[in-house]
């Protein structure tokens, strides 16, 4: 028998909760801070979309749907052609069409092998600022300040009892986005990260009938809260551009993922 099971993309935050980490040695409630030689780089924040992260229960689903290369099984009277009682045809095909025998559900049906689910998209956002270096009276430094670069990150996850075992430990990846010099207060930007269902789904196969059967693939093992608890730490690697320094931007999520029914479509 043959199902595939869905699960979504674990990257999305029904709540997150951000907390000092290493880094650079400096923290703030959004993670890590890197001191350049003109200003100050950490997080402002992340923002999810949506804000509770479904497990789709994936669906196996398969609907009436005939070979057509095949044409009739039953053929009792072995003369090669459903002429008699009892015979049946694949689809719509004159009575006389030449039978290709066997199993009517292995003649007949149509092999559905690949049901994915519906893909389903999180965005999750990476708010970060950019501050002016003070000195130890409080004012900025009398010199230019400099944009910062955002060159990439890689991430670690970490899972509760319950999480499907599949998930990935880890994820990295190259980015090109410019946080502007400060002029003023401070400057922004933001990186969206988008995960798809799609790499998550796990094959194990479909059952190859010609009537449309629905069954739950997530089965929780004994004891699960219903709630799979995600722990992550994103670190960015960050370049203030005049200088050419890079250093280490921490920012540590937490986030849940809970079970929902969805549909696979064959």
């Amino acid at each position: 028998m043959k199902k595939w099971v869905i699960y979504s993309s674990l990257f999305g935050m029904a709540g997150f909760g951000l907390f000092g980490c290493g880094g650079s040695g400096l923290s703030d409630a959004g993670g890590s801070l890197a001191e350049f030689s003109t200003v100050v780089f950490s997080s402002a924040g992340v923002d999810v979309s949506p804000g509770i992260v479904p497990i789709v229960n994936a669906q196996t689903q398969q609907i009436y749907d005939f070979n057509p290369l095949k044409a009739c099984v039953g053929d009792t009277n072995n003369n090669g052609r459903c002429d008699e009682p009892g015979c049946q045809t694949c689809a719509d095909v004159p009575a006389g069409t030449p039978c290709d025998g066997g199993n009517f559900r292995d003649v007949c049906c149509a092999q559905v092998n690949t049901c994915i689910g519906t893909p389903t998209e999180w965005t999750i956002t990476f708010n970060f600022r950019s501050i002016p270096l003070f000195d130890a009276s409080g004012k900025p430094l009398p010199r230019p300040t400099s944009p910062v670069i955002i060159q990439g990150y890689t991430a670690i996850f970490s899972y509760s009892f319950g999480c499907p075992p599949f998930l990935p430990t880890s994820d990295a990846k190259t980015v090109y986005t410019v946080v502007p010099a400060p002029s003023d207060g401070e400057s922004t930007a933001s990186v969206s990260l988008t995960y798809n269902t799609r790499p998550f789904a796990l094959a194990i196969g479909i059952s190859n009938v010609c009537i449309t059967t629905t069954t739950t693939s997530f089965i929780p093992p004994p004891g699960f809260s219903g709630v799979c608890n995600v722990n992550a730490v994103y670190n960015w690697t960050v370049m203030e551009q005049y200088s050419g320094k890079v250093k280490t931007v921490s920012v540590p999520v937490s986030f849940q993922i809970v079970p929902l029914s969805g549909t696979c479509v064959p």
